[in-house]
């Protein structure tokens, strides 16, 4: 209950109608004539030089971080709580009445390779080097001992991990360079010592406590850290005398015993030759002390799996701790009568086998949804074990913002076992045609039978209110059917609903339907159950239109990539729950209403993912999804996308209303590389592939139209300037426009920004037909809050973008000017998108919401790796309010005879205003101000020049400009 009211909280400020909207711009104050005009940051109209424009930063850094209420830059967005609550408090997927929907929860799971009995005795055998060592009872024990454990080379940065179940005073872990210590750390009855040459910390513990102990080495920066169940104990130098290198590991109990558990040692190593993995994982010691079982056997019943760990699904393996390992899966289940049995399996990722009662029911060598009658081996009125194998993987094709580890997990999605009738309904395919005082749903009912004549009776349609809260049926229709044996037999039933209830992010109402299917003297044969919403999507003069009301799509998107950095591989395609609902409220906390999923780790071949859940809890927290599939390529050739599975990734989350748009591909970028009809073909292959499933959501080709040939809006020039005869199917009403336009990033300077936009948006906005979106703006990099990751490999190491700086700004900001990075994201976000919303963007996606791509060094996220914002995140959340004003332009200094126009944006419904410009020094004092009244706003998407004026002060220097909107 707790949960579900925490998630009714969440929602109610968004079902609210703001009143007030605040914004502030930073400008240069200056009685200079040389100023005056629109004068850039740094370009060809600069006034500031490369001193001053830091030192505009440094001031912008402190009043933002102030004016938006975390002024240190270290206040997390969510904390574990509030996320659990909201998980806590969603609702399940309803189950069905008549066929038996088993969802198949609680597995045991073991990975296993041929090789790891080996590994293990290898191991044993090195930690055995003590007579009064021992391994039992699945811990090494060290009585009255030092155990000795030699290790490669270490001279960088390292993590250490063990668990003590039990110790005496004076036990010690130990590291050495050559045979002299290095670091040493000593536990006591109720306190921890770490010592360096002459340099010793300590702290305190609690005593006769187990003790989950990490050591973190850091060479470069000559400190190491002890934590003691998750919290600091101590922080030490390395003594000046020690050299940068261990090669040994000693646990030392002389004068009493330790235990020890669950060994782990992690080396990071530099690589200075390569910017964009700038140092790698490499894993030295994991040892968890347990008996490796033997798998002889692992498909059939009598199999005794007691030393298997239970897990739920989804559930993933990898990373470098369980390279090469597969994944076994086994599950039990007694099965009373039934006429058909169908095994539902959301992926097998990459690929692997299926079992029943020790039975091959299939090999599968793909990522497609996996859909297996398996009627025939299933014992009836018995127990059964379902057992499945998942293939290893290892990434081929790595790209520039994947981690060093290539063992990208390998998991089993969650699964279902439905018993039914050898008629059944297959699927349920909902979309809403059209609104009004009634919305007319389209369902295509997917009937399959198994038998060798003809089957008739009738099917029934049942809506019903379900999210938030449940009502009673609200539409019914009944339809007689006859169904052919053997092939899919597929039914549009057409079904009005009358006074909707719309889905939308404020908003995000949905129905329960219920399909019955009946046999001819109507007895009930079969149902299926799902949720959906009613929302409609089209573009128009120029517009995205959600429910026949203006609409952008403004947020950001996920790459994959997850604290902490040691299993930042295994879990790229598979998050826990938490994690999926952590990414979509934080896209809420930013009052952005778009996620986009952009997961990936390789280039040149099929990758993303195809996750259910990320749908099922968006359709319940409000928040659009632009939604790729595990088809979906990055780069490279377009034709590698998986045109025979992305229609199946389409089917398997068709009826989330949350998904706005399908997405092929993010950049394929060797289109020129052929003649125009390499273009013209991938479109027409796409589109078709897309639309043949669906033609109720937007269709995008490619992110980046600027890689194919078109060189305008309608594709009759091509880049080149010259003309071509362009695929019909661009011009197809829900086909897409976009780019990846960043005005600011990748080193550019001001006057990009200034001279906005480029030739082929300006075709694409001008032609006042489809929307326009961003689908990857990047407008640069910034530094993270360094004291927030001490304990971090990436710590202090820049950017492989770090150069970018010495065009935009003028030179590098080094590591002590983190702030002043965080301000120059910040402050060209919010120019850059208030100019691109000016001109006429429909959306935004920023790459990326969370950091950890490029080993964590990635800068540009909006989120660092322990969930605190920067600066740019509330640069974003204040561009995507409903309404706001500001300047007209990008002008960053203004001179004695500049003017500011204030311009009104608003995104709704008509209103009338007052607004208030307000002038402040970079205390915060008010220096000036102006008020206009009673401003009529018109409601769509609309823009509202207002007058332009001076304030009557002069001031010289840094200045904020407050813009206060009232509504009436």
């Amino acid at each position: 209950m707790k949960g579900r009211i925490f998630l009714c909280l969440l929602l109610c400020p968004f079902m609210m109608k703001a009143q007030k909207s605040q914004t502030f711009e930073m400008r240069y104050f200056t009685s200079d004539v040389k100023a005056n005009g629109e004068t850039d940051f740094h370009g060809e109209t600069e006034w500031m030089d490369t001193e001053q424009r830091v030192d505009f930063l440094n001031k912008y850094a402190d009043y933002a971080s102030k004016y938006w209420g975390n002024p240190q830059l270290d206040k997390p967005l969510l904390t574990d709580e509030e996320v659990k609550d909201v998980v806590g408090g969603l609702k399940p997927q309803p189950l069905t009445n008549v066929r038996r929907t088993i969802r198949l929860s609680e597995w045991r799971a073991y990975g296993f390779h041929p090789d790891k009995m080996k590994k293990q005795q290898e191991s044993w055998r090195a930690w055995n080097t003590a007579k009064s060592a021992s391994i039992e009872d699945g811990a090494l024990k060290v009585n009255h001992a030092c155990v000795e454990r030699v290790i490669p080379d270490m001279d960088w940065r390292f993590r250490f991990k063990t668990h003590i179940s039990r110790y005496t005073s004076n036990c010690n872990i130990s590291f050495y360079h050559q045979d002299c210590v290095a670091i040493t750390v000593e536990i006591a009855d109720n306190s921890v010592k770490a010592s360096s040459g002459n340099q010793t910390s300590t702290g305190k513990i609690k005593s006769n406590e187990n003790l989950e102990m990490e050591i973190y080495g850091d060479f470069p920066s000559r400190r190491f850290f002890v934590t003691i169940n998750d919290e600091m104990a101590i922080e030490c130098p390395i003594d000046a005398t020690i050299e940068s290198g261990i090669n040994k590991l000693s646990f030392d109990s002389k004068m009493g015993e330790m235990i020890l558990d669950d060994i782990l040692l992690f080396s990071f190593e530099e690589n200075k030759k390569n910017k964009h993995t700038p140092f790698y994982s490499k894993l030295l010691l994991d040892d968890d002390f347990e008996k490796i079982c033997s798998i002889e056997g692992w498909q059939e019943l009598s199999y005794d799996d007691s030393c298997w760990k239970k897990v739920n699904l989804p559930s993933v393996h990898g990373g470098l701790r369980e390279q090469e390992e597969s994944y076994y899966l086994r599950k039990k289940i007694f099965i009373e009568d039934f006429g058909r049995a169908v095994l539902k399996l959301e992926t097998l990722d990459p690929g692997g086998e299926v079992w029943i009662n020790g039975q091959p029911v299939a090999v599968i060598n793909d990522r497609h949804p996996v859909n297996l009658d398996v009627t025939s081996y299933v014992k009836r009125n018995s127990e059964n074990v379902i057992a499945v194998r998942v293939k290893p993987y290892k990434a081929q094709h790595l790209m520039l913002h994947s981690p060093s580890d290539p063992y990208i997990g390998w998991q089993l999605g969650r699964s279902e076992l439905i018993l039914t009738n050898r008629c059944m309904i297959k699927d349920v395919f909902v979309q809403t045609d059209c609104l009004g005082e009634e919305a007319l749903l389209s369902n295509q009912i997917v009937l399959q039978y198994a038998g060798v004549e003809y089957y008739n009776g009738s099917v029934e349609i049942n809506y019903y209110p379900w999210f938030p809260s449940e009502g009673e049926k609200v539409a019914s229709l009944k339809q007689d059917v006859e169904v052919r044996p053997s092939i899919d037999n597929k039914f549009i039933v057409k079904l009005p609903v009358r006074s909707p209830q719309l889905w939308m992010p404020g908003r995000p109402f949905l129905y329960k339907v219920e399909v019955i299917l009946r046999d001819e003297k109507d007895n009930l044969v079969d149902d299926y159950v799902t949720t959906t919403g009613i929302r409609t999507i089209e573009q128009k003069n120029g517009n995205l239109y959600i429910n026949n009301q203006v609409e952008m799509l403004n947020g950001a998107q996920i790459l994959g990539y997850r604290y902490p950095i040691e299993t930042v591989a295994k879990t790229n395609r598979c998050v826990p729950d938490e994690t999926v609902v952590k990414d979509l409220l934080m896209i809420k906390e930013m009052d952005a209403n778009m996620l986009r999923i952009h997961v990936h780790a390789e280039k040149d071949t099929i990758d993303g993912i195809n996750d259910p859940r990320y749908a099922e809890y968006a359709d319940q927290l409000g928040v659009y999804l632009l939604w790729q599939t595990a088809g979906w390529v990055r780069e490279g050739e377009s034709w590698n996308v998986d045109f025979e599975g992305y229609p199946q990734y389409m089917k398997q989350v068709y009826n989330h209303p949350s998904i706005v748009m399908w997405e092929a591909s993010n950049h394929p970028n060797r289109f020129k590389k052929h003649d125009v009809s390499d273009s013209n073909d991938y479109m027409e292959r796409i589109y078709h592939c897309i639309s043949s499933v669906d033609t109720s959501r937007l269709i995008s080709p490619t992110s980046f139209w600027q890689h194919t040939h078109y060189g305008n809006y309608d594709g009759t020039l091509d880049y080149k300037g010259k003309a071509m005869i362009p695929s019909k199917v661009l011009m197809e009403k829900m086909m897409t426009r976009g780019n990846q336009d960043a005005y600011t990033g990748y080193g550019s300077k001001w006057s990009d920004l200034r001279k906005a936009p480029y030739e082929w948006v300006a075709s694409c906005i001008g032609a006042n037909e489809k929307a326009f979106f961003n689908f990857e703006h990047e407008e640069s990099a910034a530094q993270p809050n360094w004291e927030l990751a001490r304990k971090e490999p990436w710590y202090k190491v820049q950017s492989y973008e770090w150069e970018y700086e010495e065009n935009s700004i003028g030179r590098k900001l080094d590591a002590s000017e983190w702030r002043a990075s965080q301000a120059f994201q910040a402050f060209a976000a919010w120019e850059s998108m208030k100019k691109q919303i000016l001109l006429g963007y429909d959306g935004f996606s920023w790459c990326s919401l969370e950091s950890g791509a490029n080993m964590f060094t990635y800068q540009k996220p909006l989120v660092d790796a322990f969930g605190v914002p920067k600066l740019a995140f509330y640069a974003n959340k204040q561009v995507f309010g409903r309404i706001w004003a500001a300047s007209e332009n990008v002008d960053v200094v203004y001179g004695p005879d500049d003017f500011i126009t204030p311009v009104i944006f608003n995104l709704g419904e008509e209103c009338k205003v007052d607004l208030e410009v307000r002038l402040k020094n970079e205390n915060g004092k008010i220096i000036d101000s102006k008020r206009i009244k009673n401003i009529q706003v018109n409601a769509g998407r609309s823009i509202t020049r207002l007058s332009s004026f001076r304030f009557k002060k002069q001031y010289e220097g840094c200045c904020f400009i407050e813009y206060v909107i009232d509504k009436h």
